[in-house]
Order: C-alpha cells, then sequence, then structure tokens
C-alpha cells in the first residue's frame, strides 16, 4: 500500500504513472505557464483535468500535502 495525503495505491506509484499522465502534467503546466485561461473555452475533458490538477498544486504549494 502507498498512501500520499488523500491519495493512496494497492501497487507502487511508478506504475500508476502513464504516459497520458505525463501528457496532462505537461499541458497544464505549459497552460500554467500561458497565464491560465478560460476554462469554458476549453474540451469538458481537459478543464475537469486541469482543475484538478490545479487542486492539487495549490495544496502543495499551500503545504497541505
Amino acid at each position: 500500500m502507498w498512501a500520499r495525503g488523500r491519495t493512496s495505491l494497492d501497487e507502487c506509484p511508478t506504475s500508476a504513472i502513464r504516459p497520458e499522465s505525463v501528457e496532462w502534467v505537461e499541458k497544464f503546466l505549459m497552460w500554467k505557464l500561458a497565464g491560465g485561461g478560460d476554462l469554458l473555452a476549453l474540451p469538458a475533458r481537459d478543464a475537469d483535468a486541469y482543475l484538478t490538477l490545479e487542486k492539487e498544486w495549490r495544496e502543495t504549494r499551500d503545504g497541505n500535502e
């Protein structure tokens, strides 16, 4: 069992990180560096991913891991 904050896995986290996951994080970081943008202009799947990553980003930055 692996756990961090509210996240837990039954397997090694390395195996849970897929290429698609890395792509979402990279796209999110580029979106942030570009100043963010109108989430309503994004496809729903992208907006949902960015909102999830934004929440985790803020919790990590605030020290609430």
